[in-house]
């Protein structure tokens, strides 16, 4: 038997004497036994699936923490258990292996937040707050932005800092992990400290149910919020937006730049749509590009979270083919802290195989990195427990970098982006010009 799990047994079973005669109390619905048992489903778990589980922290620091959370589970509440078992499963540094799912909370706060490099602000919410939006964040309950955040990112899956920044705000939408943090004076109600238009006022907003999608797709893909009347930035000003944040909702649309003799491809997720498979789509776009003897192309991939891999390979083997187009100052590719999973395994692909310049944030992963997922359900609390099968080696074997790393890069600042400017394409523009 494995060394790791015959000692999570052994840590299992010696805290698991007095079974299910142990007391449920007010601030647990499971009982202790009922919590070391899905505890020890998840250790065993990652440690079966997982090809590389101590790839990032060692055997030993996973035992510890394990057999500590043990030790402390008659004292914890369930939002205090849930957080730790979120603790323990970031140690892989692997954002495809985490809990996940709508069970991870029962009541959610409405409020999306973007971390700008001046700052943590309001970028969505429920409609009644929609005063908020653009507000930047001074305190998060009891701490300031930076140490309720800091607190958030110490549980956050992840595969570097960069899908570090991205994830961890969604966090904030939870009341069980806000709550297991400490972060809250009352669980029911997120109170925010603002500051907008040099004016500093409270904003206090009441938890409450959700129909979520399992997947949470709401914040992955519709940059939204929990709540069935949300408002985000982008719907306000529909008619000033910059092209990065129009049709978000689309998994790929292209558009000829005039201007500056370019095509934008927009490939906001690498899966095939329900009007139009990307296969038919490629061939529509470079149908396009051939028939009007375009030399430039835009290839924005700052959106894609991801999605199937393999859809994307017409899309570099047509690049490959188009001499013209895949040369130093003819292709660029856009990236950020959303470019992850198969997004990321495009734009490894187009880092390897053309001659693109990338341009922007780094993005959220590694070349190389774990993912494709089994999914698993903890037994007694139902949360959803995602874990890696795979190791992707995209580029060459020793390719140890955390992220590519654009060779321009552009940090986005509050302001750009509340005045509808993407300095990104602003200033590829101006090169092209």
């Amino acid at each position: 038997m494995n060394n790791l799990i015959f000692t999570l047994i052994i840590i299992f079973s010696l805290f698991n004497v007095h079974g299910i005669s142990q007391p449920i109390s007010d601030n647990k619905s499971l009982s202790n036994e009922q919590w070391r048992e899905d505890g020890h489903f998840l250790f065993e778990k990652l440690q079966k699936t997982h090809p590389n589980p101590f790839f990032c922290s060692s055997k030993d620091t996973f035992i510890c923490a394990t057999k500590d959370l043990y030790e402390r589970i008659p004292e914890l509440s369930d939002d205090e258990i849930i957080v730790e078992f979120m603790r323990i499963t970031s140690l892989l540094k692997d954002g495809h292996t985490r809990l996940h799912g709508k069970n991870l909370t029962n009541l959610w706060f409405p409020v999306r937040v973007y971390e700008f490099e001046d700052g943590y602000f309001i970028t969505a919410t429920h409609r009644n707050y929609v005063d908020a939006i653009g507000a930047k964040v001074i305190k998060i309950g009891k701490l300031t932005a930076d140490e309720a955040m800091s607190r958030i990112k110490e549980i956050t899956p992840h595969d570097n800092a960069y899908s570090l920044s991205y994830t961890a705000p969604m966090y904030l939408t939870m009341q069980s992990i806000l709550s297991g943090l400490h972060i809250l004076d009352d669980p029911n109600f997120l109170n925010l400290t603002l500051m907008k238009d040099e004016k500093t006022f409270e904003l206090i907003i009441p938890a409450a149910k959700f129909e979520s999608d399992s997947d949470l797709m709401w914040y992955w893909m519709s940059n939204s919020v929990p709540t069935e009347e949300p408002i985000r930035f982008i719907d306000i000003g529909k008619d000033s937006l910059p092209l990065v944040h129009s049709n978000i909702d689309q998994f790929y649309w292209y558009e000829y730049l005039e201007d500056i003799e370019t095509v934008y491809f927009c490939f906001n997720m690498c899966l095939d749509s329900e009007s139009e498979n990307f296969l038919e789509f490629n061939s529509k776009l470079w149908e396009f590009i051939d028939s009007s003897n375009i030399k430039r192309l835009i290839i924005d991939l700052r959106n894609n979270i991801g999605g199937n891999n393999q859809i994307v390979l017409p899309l570099v083997y047509s690049l490959i083919k188009h001499d013209e187009i895949n040369k130093k100052g003819n292709l660029f590719v856009l990236t950020g802290r959303k470019t992850w999973s198969a997004a990321m395994h495009c734009a490894t692909w187009l880092e390897r195989h053309t001659n693109a310049t990338f341009i922007g944030e780094p993005t959220a992963s590694g070349p190389n990195h774990y993912a494709d997922p089994n999914r698993f359900m903890l037994p007694n609390c139902k949360i959803e427990l995602l874990v890696s099968r795979y190791y992707w080696q995209n580029s060459w074997p020793w390719d140890e970098r955390d992220y590519i790393d654009p060779e321009i890069i552009v940090k986005l600042h509050s302001q750009e982006y509340f005045e509808y400017h993407d300095p990104v394409l602003e200033l590829l523009a101006k090169k092209m010009k």
